[in-house]
């Protein structure tokens, strides 16, 4: 009873409680610094990012890509770094704490080879410049179909057309398709009826490619005589069966990889309508049905 009556009596005292406040004190102001200079040095690397790829010789999508990631990166390396001076100064060894995350990193590597894998890939992905941020890609064949939102380490966001936003591992990443890779070439198909005359396709394809040369000429590849390097011009004839629905005419041209969808709209938009000038119909699914005559018998 008296030993507890002892300790009780320690604590009491006032030099206990002016040494006690006095420690914390001290320690809540570093703790209070340690957490304003980690936000200036968050605010200062963000600075220093954006200027170091301002004057890079990079490409505009190349370079939204890195400093997305090594934002990121920088991120993470500050907020441990402020984690451990932070349990430093509540007077935690992180010796041992540092000393042991070569360990626990070994078994966790065992136990999450997804996420190595996953990081393995997203730095390749990165390296190899596969997709930028702001590309339109398509994954998988045709399993995500949208526009890049950000390229991770562990894993790539990807805005689709509906505007949602698909959240993809880099490991489960498998095949990619880049629509934006300085050219694209159109490919449009039509099909119309046997019977229509070819020289009548050739002249609603040459039609749609002078009306489309001399209205959106930003649309194509241009030489360095400011000259479209490949207008839509008639490819052939590709099919002559297609499911029995006439025969299939096919379209080309190379255009800018922004413009990939606007060339494709308006290529197909100018043929319908120059088809239907001269007379020539878009083949369709019909049933054609014939009757006997009654015969006497």
């Amino acid at each position: 009873m008296d030993w507890v009556k002892e300790q009780f009596q320690e604590y009491v005292t006032l030099e206990f409680w002016v040494d006690f406040l006095q420690l914390l004190l001290s320690r809540s102001l570093i703790l209070a610094f340690i957490i304003l200079l980690t936000w200036i040095v968050l605010r200062v690397r963000m600075v220093v990012i954006h200027r170091v790829f301002a004057i890079a010789r990079l490409d505009k999508k190349q370079r939204e890509t890195l400093e997305s990631l090594l934002m990121s990166f920088t991120r993470y390396v500050i907020f441990i770094i402020a984690g451990l001076l932070c349990l430093s100064n509540i007077g935690m060894d992180v010796g041992p704490i540092i000393a042991g995350a070569g360990v626990i990193g070994l078994a966790v590597g065992f136990g999450a080879q997804t996420l190595v894998k996953d990081l393995i890939t997203g730095f390749f992905i990165i390296f190899e410049d596969q997709f930028s941020v702001g590309d339109y890609v398509s994954i998988n064949s045709g399993e995500i179909n949208g526009t890049v939102v950000s390229v991770g380490l562990r894993a790539t966001k990807i805005r689709t057309w509906a505007q949602h936003v698909v959240v993809i591992q880099n490991s489960e990443i498998k095949i990619s398709q880049n629509f934006n890779r300085e050219r694209m070439r159109a490919i449009i198909n039509v099909t119309v009826p046997y019977e229509s005359d070819p020289a009548d396709i050739e002249a609603a394809v040459n039609a749609v490619s002078h009306n489309m040369v001399g209205q959106m000429p930003h649309l194509f590849l241009l030489d360095d005589k400011g000259q479209v390097i490949e207008p839509p011009q008639l490819y052939g004839i590709t099919d002559v069966e297609n499911n029995a629905l006439g025969a299939k005419y096919t379209v080309v041209c190379l255009v800018k990889d922004e413009h990939y969808w606007t060339a494709c709209n308006q290529m197909r938009k100018g043929l319908v309508a120059e088809l239907k000038n001269l007379g020539v119909q878009i083949s369709y699914p019909r049933r054609i049905e014939r009757h006997d005559v009654d015969r006497d018998w």
